[in-house]
């Protein structure tokens, strides 16, 4: 991937992505609004910050405890609208869960998808599901989701999930084991990965993406 010395990393998503759970106390588990100290310890030791130490390049995690995809449409949308990026810059989106906030949305989970992707069609972009598929439970064309979108199938929960059976070695917040055998609370985002867990994502993130720069080279 061509990355200059002007480049940087910008990472949208939910609270998977604004890192909740990297710290180990537990007062804040449930806390909508915890303090600002707890807020930074987030945003600034989630699978961004280790994404952006692979490549050598600045991060801005854009991630918000409790976003739905809209908002996080919005809040590309925001950004573009400032002249917030630049041609340089690798953005990656992670999605939430598709029908947080369904009564409220304007838009089913394949047309949020497209509005997103017009939006960054001009940029250098790569979309990934966090915790559950965005595209799980509708009916699509495979072969037009948009080929920036790695493993749309697939989800980071997946991967702890398999990680975590195969090495025994909880990935968890506060050392919780087999979360998904609570299967309600776990699709929903009830439960998030622990500062391993974030490094074990941006190593996976860091991993597709090359995987997918490569093949586009063959």
């Amino acid at each position: 991937m061509e990355l200059s010395i002007n480049s940087k990393l910008i990472c949208f998503g939910d609270s998977w992505t604004a890192g909740h759970a990297v710290e180990t106390d537990i007062r804040w588990e449930t806390d909508a609004t915890p303090p600002n100290f707890i807020v930074k310890w987030r945003e600034q030791n989630s699978w961004p910050r280790w994404l952006s130490d692979k490549y050598n390049i600045p991060f801005i995690n854009m991630g918000g405890c409790g976003w739905g995809n809209e908002w996080i449409y919005d809040s590309i949308k925001d950004c573009i609208d400032n002249e917030m990026f630049s041609k340089d810059d690798l953005i990656i989106v992670s999605f939430s869960y598709p029908y947080r906030y369904h009564d409220k949305n304007k838009y089913g989970p394949v047309d949020v998808l497209f509005k997103i992707y017009e939006l960054l069609k001009p940029y250098n972009h790569y979309f990934f599901n966090a915790f559950y598929p965005l595209l799980k439970d509708e009916e699509f064309d495979i072969t037009q989701v948009p080929n920036t979108f790695i493993n749309p199938t697939e989800s980071f929960s997946d991967m702890l999930v398999d990680y975590e059976m195969k090495n025994n070695t909880s990935v968890w917040e506060h050392n919780k084991r087999s979360v998904w055998n609570d299967t309600q609370n776990f699709w929903q985002g009830g439960y998030h990965p622990n500062l391993f867990g974030y490094k074990l994502i941006g190593n996976y993130v860091y991993s597709q993406l090359k995987n997918k720069i490569n093949a586009q080279a063959k």
